[in-house]
């Protein structure tokens, strides 16, 4: 019974650490496949954003190489609705990168970059789920969604013009996909999506609570190693930007080299399956103990049968000696009742005076003559009669001693020795004695096997 407890243990822990293992696999399992399908998303959006800059961009550079001369960039502004939608600057620049024409007039004459002056570069932005948030003294307002904290990088997409030599034109990049997925996706309380150079390793876009203070340069970091290993897929470590433990999915934005990653911190991914994990653990310790309280009370219900076996087994022994004893009592009684008439006839027959003495040296049996030959009256004889209130007796009548003894104490030492003759003396031993009518006579004791003995009275011709 109790390999049988220790199995049924052992079954249900093996039962419940596989359901826990299988639970928290199929919880990372579903984390790892939301953030790599959101990675996925991702790239792909940020994918057509760049798209329809290069497509955008070579229009404008087919324009300006077909007429210089009448190329204005902010009549094109209007044009081109959807570069304009992903670009906060387009700009034309000379061999030196000085802007020559720019949808923000006061970047005309500035080094490429100049609006960013006025842009935000890299610092720490609060944006709504839908866009910029409005600042109003220290307060913060959003149109709608929650607050997200951001940082975007400048990057510029850039192509060279026909003429003049080492002419380009170009347009900034800044996504606001990353904003936005981030505020649409449960990544958690410390989540993060972010844009890296898988070339550089610099950090070009973060959003989430690692934007706060991001490290910018990722490039020795494990993560964006592990990233470069395939197009798309799962990482689990700290994330590059400020070491936090996270499941990251990521994605390399196709025909450039940007990598995005969306990340959800280990330990809030996986509260279900420690929820889960802890339930688990609960039945089975319950089982456990259920198991346990079962075979207490079945392995004392054995032990109790096996102790009533055992009592009736005994009670059985006890019952066969007693019906042995019972026997041999009954076989000695009928021995005892054999020799009892076997006594009886020789008492009654027998020629002589002759008593019986118990083990006590008591007196048990006697014949009349026994009586006469001691000198004492015959109802003073009685059964369970001291052999030394005989002696006594017999004293009071006379013929115990010499008759010139009256002295009570000689008669008391008398009756001492000749009762220590009768436990102790030789086998056969003979007092003497006068009888009643002076004549000398003895009394002959004898032992007899299991304790008590003989008594015979001889009269002096038979000394």
């Amino acid at each position: 019974m109790s390999l049988v407890a220790v199995a049924l243990i052992v079954l249900i822990w093996v039962v419940s650490l596989r359901t826990i293992n299988e639970q928290t696999a199929d919880v990372r399992d579903r984390a790892e496949r939301m953030v790599t399908a959101q990675a996925v998303t991702l790239a792909e959006e940020i994918h057509q954003e760049l798209a329809v800059i290069d497509q955008s961009l070579s229009i404008l550079q087919d324009s300006w190489n077909r007429d210089a001369e009448h190329f204005d960039l902010l009549d094109w502004q209007k044009r081109v609705p959807a570069l304009t939608g992903v670009a906060e600057d387009i700009f034309i620049a000379d061999e030196k990168r000085v802007v020559r024409q720019d949808i923000v007039l006061q970047a005309i004459g500035q080094g490429v970059g100049g609006p960013y002056l006025n842009f935000p570069h890299g610092t720490l932005e609060f944006l709504g789920g839908d866009g910029p948030l409005t600042r109003t003294g220290q307060l913060i307002f959003a149109n709608s969604g929650g607050v997200v904290e951001t940082r975007r990088y400048l990057m510029y997409i850039v192509r060279p013009l026909a003429k003049p030599t080492n002419w380009l034109i170009g347009a900034s990049y800044r996504t606001e996909e990353l904003t936005k997925l981030y505020s649409q996706i449960a990544t958690g309380i410390n989540g993060v999506v972010a844009l890296m150079n898988s070339q550089s390793g610099t950090l070009q876009a973060v959003a989430g609570p690692a934007a706060r203070r991001p490290k910018i340069d990722l490039a020795k970091s494990d993560m964006l190693a592990a990233f470069k290993t395939k197009t798309s897929g799962t990482w689990t470590g700290p994330t590059a930007m400020d070491g936090v433990l996270r499941i990251h999915g990521f994605a390399k934005v196709p025909d450039r080299d940007m990598i995005v990653t969306v990340g959800i911190v280990q330990a809030e991914a996986m509260v279900p399956a420690a929820i889960i994990g802890a339930g688990v653990w609960w039945v089975a310790f319950g089982g456990s103990t259920i198991v346990v309280a079962i075979a207490g009370l079945i392995l004392r219900e054995i032990f109790n049968l096996r102790a009533n076996r055992r009592r009736q087994r005994n009670v059985g022994r006890m019952q066969s000696d007693l019906e042995s004893l019972q026997n041999e009592v009954a076989a000695v009684r009928a021995r005892s009742a054999t020799a009892s008439g076997q006594v009886s006839t020789l008492l009654q027959v027998s020629s002589e005076g002759l008593a019986l003495l118990d083990s006590d040296l008591l007196l048990s049996s006697w014949n009349p003559r026994f009586a006469a030959e001691i000198g004492v009256p015959a109802e003073v004889l009685r059964v369970g009669l001291p052999v030394d209130e005989l002696f006594r007796r017999q004293a009071q009548a006379g013929p115990i001693g010499s008759r010139e003894s009256n002295d009570s104490e000689a008669i008391e030492a008398e009756i001492a020795q000749r009762v220590a003759i009768l436990r102790t003396g030789p086998t056969g031993a003979t007092l003497p004695l006068l009888g009643p009518d002076g004549h000398r006579t003895a009394i002959y004791a004898d032992a007899v096997p299991g304790g008590g003995g003989v008594v015979l009275v001889l009269s002096e011709a038979e000394i």
